[in-house]
């Protein structure tokens, strides 16, 4: 054999070695069909190359799963006490491109889960009449005297005003729901018959040209957001559904909202008018307080030292408070809810604001999140440099217990039981959306409440 004879045979040997020794590409997993049984307590999940430990989850709840094949999956879900709705089911094997697929599980013919409606055939309260009467409206007469309904509001007030102001949330929220929802199909009406389409082909037309690519930011704090939901699974293991529910659901949505917001802008005959309940929030020097008190915008936090969702709401009051500086004033207010633990703590910072150190003592607290005790709370003070024999005296003696004691009534007396919740200007601040990290979720509500006070201005 010649040397060129030889290379040759050495480099084709060396090629077809490396041929053998390289992995073979990964055949995508897919989900074709999940399909209810008929015990009410599992679906079939049917596909292929689940491999042999798949993880699947049904609207980001990991389901156990009874047996597993490459072509087909049996997890336990009880469907049979599920309400009627569209749930996103996703099966993973990894974290590659290829390794996760979902699949829509229909269960009562879809739709109502998400955004709950009276059927069609669902008989009203009343047949006639308004069932929200007006405050000068008579409600009783007893003898000569006639009793009305603002009458009775103002005595509701009175002996429950807690009840009272629940209340009017609870219908404010509906109505407000119910609006948008009216706006909404109004809107798109509109536009589709300007151009000639239905609203749904106006749709399909306008809503991936907005579709944004969530951040690993929404990714995780969705994660957080699951809380027992997770039911133990890490976020690596969840990864997948998680992403797999932003895009599917997530990034349609605020691409729609997105969508209708510029066409309520151009709409010159739109404008919400539907007032928001307010509470007029008392002041009191035991209040911590950042900001102007002439500022536009007050965010009066309730918080808890030992709720973990507290802890990351407010790792963003920095960032939100560079963000509008003078125009927002933040207020911290006492709402110790997880027992005897949560109120110690509050007891701590309320000593700290003796010495004026509340806010690095609150930052302290919660770094890192979790339960400290009595004598942690005295070392914590050390490290900030505060008076030690003071701040130890004010914790043994109980000096702020009554303190912390009142702030648990005002919060009660504006209808909230535990944290953390929020007022902005004296409204309740909705539920954070999963997938929104708290500084977004802030940055959105002060907008808003902007653009509330300068309509008011107009």
């Amino acid at each position: 054999m010649t040397i060129l004879a030889s290379i040759a045979w050495w480099l084709s040997t060396a090629a077809l070695a490396g041929l053998a020794q390289t992995a073979p590409i990964p055949l995508p997993l897919a989900v074709t069909g999940a399909t209810p049984e008929a015990d009410g307590q599992t679906v079939m999940i049917t596909g292929a190359h689940f491999g042999p430990s798949p993880f699947v989850t049904l609207d980001l709840v990991p389901l156990p799963l009874r047996a597993i094949g490459d072509t087909q999956i049996a997890a336990a879900v009880p469907v049979a006490a599920m309400p009627p709705g569209e749930y996103l089911l996703t099966v993973s094997r990894g974290g590659g491109p290829l390794d996760t697929s979902s699949f829509p599980l229909i269960l009562g013919g879809g739709k109502p889960k998400r955004g709950a409606s009276l059927p069609a055939t669902a008989t009203p309260l009343h047949s006639g009449g308004n069932w929200s009467p007006a405050g000068t409206d008579r409600a009783v007469q007893v003898g000569d005297r006639i009793i009305t309904v603002a009458e009775i509001d103002r005595e509701w007030q009175r002996i429950d005003p807690a009840g009272y102001i629940d209340v009017n949330r609870q219908t404010y929220e509906m109505r407000r729901q119910v609006a948008d929802s009216m706006v909404s199909d109004e809107l798109l009406a509109q536009e589709a018959a300007a151009r000639r389409l239905s609203s749904d082909a106006l749709l399909a037309e306008e809503i991936p040209k907005r579709i944004i690519r969530a951040p690993d930011s929404a990714v995780a704090s969705l994660y957080e957001g699951l809380g027992g939901r997770a039911r133990g699974a890490t976020l690596e293991q969840m990864r997948p559904s998680l992403r797999a529910w932003l895009e599917r659901i997530t990034e349609p949505e605020l691409a729609k909202m997105n969508y209708l917001e510029e066409l309520m802008k151009l709409s010159t005959r739109t404008e919400r008018l539907l007032a928001a309940p307010r509470v007029t929030v008392e002041r009191s020097g035991q209040d911590a307080a950042l900001g102007p008190a002439t500022a536009p915008i007050e965010l009066v936090a309730f918080g808890d030292f030992h709720h973990l969702e507290y802890a990351r709401f407010a790792r963003a009051f920095g960032r939100i408070r560079e963000t509008f500086g003078d125009r927002l004033r933040l207020v911290f207010k006492n709402l110790p809810a997880l027992g005897a633990s949560s109120v110690a703590a509050a007891e701590a910072a309320q000593c700290a604001l003796r010495q004026g150190q509340f806010w690095t003592y609150h930052d302290a607290l919660l770094v890192p999140p979790g339960v400290l005790g009595g004598a942690q709370y005295k070392r914590v003070a050390t490290d900030l440099g505060l008076d030690q024999m003071v701040f130890d005296e004010c914790i043994d003696r109980g000096d702020t217990r009554e303190v912390v004691r009142q702030a648990l009534d005002e919060a009660h007396r504006y209808g909230l039981r535990a944290g953390p919740r929020f007022l902005i200007n004296g409204r309740l601040a909705p539920d954070r959306p999963a997938f929104l990290p708290p500084f977004d979720f802030f940055k959105r509500l002060i907008e808003e409440e902007l653009g509330v006070l300068a309509r008011a201005a107009r």
